[in-house]
């Protein structure tokens, strides 16, 4: 009789130091065998540390693929935009398990969502669905950059005519005149850099009574006028994630991220180092929409800019270049 309180605390103590953990491993072990899943680890570090790895995953379409992101350093987000894969925070320590069924081949990028250092915007990565017996990607069309054989890595010249005054797409908007059909339809207007719509409704005689500050209110509205503010939103959620590090909150180029970038004197010297300044009306109003949209695609080259045409569907693209513009224009 006395030993029975020893031989309950030697259950007790098997029952904590083996039973217990082998259900557990068994409760994952099915749950990972009865899902039909494969697993994958990927450690998210800072840039300095290697960034994610791996870096490179190859899945196949229909595949179930449990991804189980880690940190051993600083919260990290995570991202596949191309298949709907969103995960805002990884803490260090923790594990976040999300599932991903491809279904349909291509290239996906992957990417940090979180500032988690200087280096940041290199947190990359790419994701290969291979497709057996799948209907191949379709493929697509050049950018217009290209279709158009707009060289990105040349300089718009500076404009000769500059707003004294912050144009309003607003007032314009109330001046009760129409545009014309170029600055109407979205796509020709793309091809057009806001700087040389400007001459162009000056000698029309239709707005020979506006002044030169309501020219450009009329241009404002021009590029403005299609926008929905939802896409606006998003952009400007887009552009504090992913642009004011190094362009500045401001647009103004002064973020700190962007201090000992080479910029666009990488390209030109004449320019000034670090990030482009939205707010500076002789670089942006000579730049259309579709030199704009090949940055994005393209990246910087060289200048410390990287690519986010992988990372933004095209509503976002063009969303996000009508959000520069509101550093010029007043909406």
């Amino acid at each position: 009789m006395k030993r029975r309180p020893e031989i309950l605390a030697l259950s007790v103590t098997l029952l904590v130091l083996v039973a217990f953990p082998a259900s557990i491993f068994g409760y994952q072990a099915w749950r990972t065998a009865s899902a039909g899943v494969r697993i994958v680890d990927i450690v998210a570090r800072t840039p300095e540390q290697g960034g994610f790895a791996p870096d490179r995953l190859d899945f196949k379409v229909g595949e179930t693929v449990r991804l189980r992101l880690s940190s051993p350093d600083v919260v990290h987000g995570f991202s596949i935009p191309g298949l709907g894969v969103n995960v805002d925070e990884i803490y260090p320590g923790k594990v976040v398990e999300v599932d991903v069924t491809p279904d349909k081949p291509g290239r996906y990028a992957f990417a940090c969502t979180r500032w988690c250092g200087v280096d940041h915007w290199r947190m990359r990565g790419v994701i290969e669905v291979e497709g057996t017996g799948a209907a191949p990607a379709p493929i697509e069309p050049p950018p217009l950059y290209q279709q158009l054989g707009i060289d990105l890595d040349v300089m718009p010249p500076a404009p000769a005519a500059l707003p004294a005054t912050r144009p309003s797409a607003s007032a314009g908007a109330t001046l009760g005149v129409s545009l014309p059909d170029s600055l109407v339809d979205p796509t020709s207007r793309r091809t057009v850099a806001p700087a040389a719509s400007f001459p162009m409704l000056r000698e029309n005689l239709s707005y020979d009574a506006l002044s030169d500050d309501e020219v450009w209110s009329l241009v404002a509205w021009a590029w403005l006028k299609d926008v929905k503010p939802e896409a606006l939103t998003r952009a400007e959620t887009l552009y504090a994630r992913d642009c004011a590090a190094c362009h500045g909150q401001d647009g103004k180029g002064g973020g700190p991220a962007g201090v000992n970038l080479p910029g666009m004197a990488k390209m030109d010297p004449t320019m000034p180092k670090g990030p482009r300044d939205f707010t500076d009306a002789g670089t942006m109003l000579a730049a259309s929409d579709v030199l704009l949209q090949g940055k994005l695609l393209r990246g910087g080259m060289g200048t410390g800019m990287p690519e986010f045409g992988s990372l933004y569907s095209d509503e976002e693209q063009w969303a996000m270049i009508a959000y520069l513009r509101t550093f010029l224009f007043a909406k």
